[in-house]
């Protein structure tokens, strides 16, 4: 088993796909390397475009979907040693990303490796908050998010002792990594940079939101990791939560041409606390 495959998961991604499938395919490397296309249940021209190029493509049904089972399931059929992951809507910043991505895997350095995602800029406000504060383009140390399967890769190996868990529906990645932390080292790299963004809207906020709280609340029963509980043990601490983060929002709104969207701000993250709440609170918990 040598090279490398890229992983691509997609659900109706026409807008996307061939831009990201025309990067790769143009990338600057002197790496072998396979492209794996998982589609669960595209109804647009997605599945169309993929097969203009020379992916392996494979699809599932879209009830079966989950983003751990959409990798577990691309994975199971890679051919190459090291994986890389890509979400479809994500495209490279550089002809040289593959190289970036991959580098430091190669060259024995590191076994995983996450990279720099950066925001069309205008698209979505709210998410260049966040992609700011956990993708910087310099290096970074902690912080929530230590590695994302948007943009990532790692020694297959890993995935072969722990694979994804299927039944989470978001931050897979982020348990992936806690998971693994201890054996393995895990970098990241700016350098390998792709643009990535999502249209705001109310409906994706909450929905993101709500799964985002259902996934906490499953590591906790499942693994026993209280995320939450143990960094804002009260209600106060999860109040000054709140405020701070609006506080953020709004500081990076009026320093970066968005302060129109200052008023929305308290609304939209109230709104977004509280669908995480309700997806936390969805989860049984488990007989004690």
């Amino acid at each position: 088993m040598t090279g490398i495959s890229v992983i691509i998961r997609c659900k109706n991604e026409e807008k996307a796909l061939g831009r990201c499938l025309a990067t790769i395919f143009t990338q600057q490397t002197d790496v072998s390397f396979e492209v794996i296309v998982v589609d669960s249940g595209s109804t647009d021209h997605t599945l169309t475009i993929a097969r203009e190029y020379p992916v392996r493509l494979f699809e599932i049904p879209p009830e079966s979907f989950s983003f751990g089972f959409a990798l577990n399931h691309g994975i199971e059929r890679a051919d190459g040693a090291i994986i890389v992951n890509i979400s479809a809507h994500c495209i490279p910043v550089h002809n040289t990303w593959l190289s970036e991505i991959t580098g430091p895997v190669r060259e024995g350095r590191a076994d995983a490796v996450y990279g720099r995602q950066v925001p069309v800029k205008g698209v979505n406000p709210f998410e260049e908050v966040s992609l700011d504060r956990h993708f910087p383009g310099t290096e970074k140390s902690g912080g929530r998010v230590a590695f994302s399967n948007a943009n990532c890769s790692f020694l297959r190996k890993m995935w072969e002792v722990v694979r994804f868990d299927e039944a989470l529906p978001s931050w897979e990645d982020f348990l992936w990594y806690l998971l693994l932390k201890d054996r393995y080292r895990f970098h990241y790299c700016p350098e390998a940079a792709v643009y990535h963004s999502h249209p705001f809207s109310v409906d994706s906020v909450t929905r993101r939101s709500y799964n985002d709280g259902r996934a906490f609340r499953m590591m906790k029963e499942k693994y026993d990791i209280d995320l939450i509980g143990k960094d804002y043990p009260t209600i106060l601490a999860k109040g000054r939560l709140f405020m701070e983060d609006v506080k953020n929002h709004m500081s990076f709104f009026v320093h970066n041409g968005y302060a129109s969207r200052i008023f929305l701000t308290p609304v939209v993250r109230l709104l977004a606390f509280k669908a995480y709440r309700d997806g936390y609170k969805s989860v049984k918990q488990k007989p004690l």
